[in-house]
């Protein structure tokens, strides 16, 4: 694959890092670019020990990117910058590591996008497919870039891909073999002008499919596809004459003219949501032709991931949950949704610019909300008068006054509907704080 000689990689997180590495050993003259200053990224620097690249390092400047052939964008970085417009403006093609990596990829790839349960279904299905293939690559937006995939030369019978809508902005060949579209909520409005711009950038999942692929599509979700991919649905509400679906306590697939069953108390996650969590993995597994026996193996075996609706630990007939990872309404709602019994609320963080009503809607799930962080007069103000509301400075505040509010039979829940930058480093560092003060009351 034929990539210019010039070429400038930004923000400097891990897969900025693992790009810098792979088009080095190309032979590429590299530049990297991030608004952090260069002693700020000091530690991420070092990972880069013996390369060569020009640093443009500090605030944004147009004749740093004007002097490239080609730029590579981090998911992190919103491609409507000023900077980037101008070059796009100059010709230059500016893609992201996800169209990179899939230009010297040639095996199947499963994508897996929506706004809540990418990690949880992109785990799920790389459980299953271990289990029928052995080695299989699991990456993308889960923390391992795809990238990582090329450099380590190691192939693979299948490519496992959570897809964020930043990583799909700035695709242009891109083609999964199965394509997954689990559900589309308000989020991210903090960067999109509009939901309707956040929803375009999720489709873009379908557009380079043909009708050699599959489309796995929730029916709550009605997207405009531009490929032409077999649409394959599943839905927790209807029975379906060809998908998935769930009746009666029984998950069915209807696929290639043939009938499963499968028993949902098999698997140990808790919640509707993660009921469309296994349909997608299970309609999934039947399209490769993966047994049965190996497929409720991995069902049975799959407990779920950290800081999504975890337990903690008991006390005094409180069980306390982390659910770190609900940066929105609708994770938050789903993880209410999924617990039975009066649960005190831990709420609040970055605002990502969408509203908290919806959360009115399964107010008597509630029994007290505690909010915290930057969104915090913004949840009061639309939600204070539904629930008995309490506000605090810090996660210690917040959980030692969930802890006094709470009775036996109560449940303590931390699903913030925020993102976690004002106060954390990410989810999981919040999470961790949550569950390193409950462990000590």
């Amino acid at each position: 694959m034929d990539l210019p000689d010039k070429i400038l990689i930004v923000g400097l997180g891990a897969t900025g890092v693992a790009v810098a590495k792979f088009l080095s050993g190309r032979g590429k003259q590299i530049g990297l670019a991030d608004e952090k200053s260069e002693t700020e990224l000091a530690p991420t620097l070092r990972a880069l020990a013996g390369i060569s690249y020009t640093g443009h390092f500090g605030p944004h400047r147009k004749e740093d990117f004007l002097r490239y052939s080609m730029i590579v964008l981090s998911p992190g970085v919103d491609s409507e910058l000023p900077v980037l417009k101008e070059a796009r403006q100059k010709k230059i093609r500016i893609i992201g590591e996800i169209e990179l990596a899939s230009m010297f990829i040639s095996e199947p790839i499963i994508a897996i996008t929506g706004t809540n349960g990418k990690t949880t279904t992109t785990t799920l299905i790389g459980e299953i497919f271990r289990k029928a293939f052995g080695n299989v690559f699991v990456g993308g937006n889960i923390g391992n870039p795809l990238i990582n995939y090329v450099i380590e030369g190691k192939p693979a019978p299948y490519i496992i891909l959570e897809i964020s809508s930043f990583q799909l902005e700035t695709i242009e060949t891109f083609r999964p073999n199965t394509a997954i579209l689990l559900n589309i909520t308000e989020d991210h409005l903090d960067r999109y002008r509009s939901y309707g711009d956040y929803k375009d950038a999720k489709y873009r999942v379908f557009e380079n499919q043909t009708e050699k692929d599959y489309a796995i599509i929730n029916t709550n979700v009605l997207p405009v596809i531009k490929g032409t991919p077999k649409v394959l649905p599943f839905s927790t509400r209807q029975e379906l004459s060809e998908g998935a679906f769930a009746r009666n306590g029984n998950l069915y697939v209807r696929l290639k003219g043939r009938e499963t069953v499968y028993q949902r108390e098999i698997s140990p996650l808790l919640g509707v949501h993660n009921t469309e969590n296994i349909l997608t993995a299970l309609l999934t597994a039947h399209i490769y032709d993966i047994g049965r026996p190996l497929i409720e193996d991995a069902l049975k075996s799959f407990k779920g991931l950290p800081h999504r609706v975890e337990h903690i630990r008991t006390i005094k007939g409180i069980r306390f949950y982390n659910d770190s990872k609900a940066t929105n309404v609708d994770a938050t709602r789903r993880a209410l949704e999924s617990i039975d019994g009066k649960i005190i609320l831990i709420a609040g963080g970055k605002d990502k610019g969408g509203s908290y009503r919806a959360i009115g809607e399964v107010a008597d799930r509630i029994k007290s909300l505690i909010v915290i962080g930057e969104a915090k007069e913004k949840i009061l103000k639309e939600l204070g008068g539904t629930v008995k509301t309490y506000a605090e400075g810090t996660m210690e505040g917040a959980v030692k006054r969930a802890y006094e509010v709470a009775q036996s039979g109560d449940m303590v829940l931390l699903s913030p509907m925020c993102s976690s930058f004002d106060m954390f480093k990410d989810y999981k560092d919040r999470g961790n704080r949550f569950r390193k003060i409950v462990e000590s009351l």
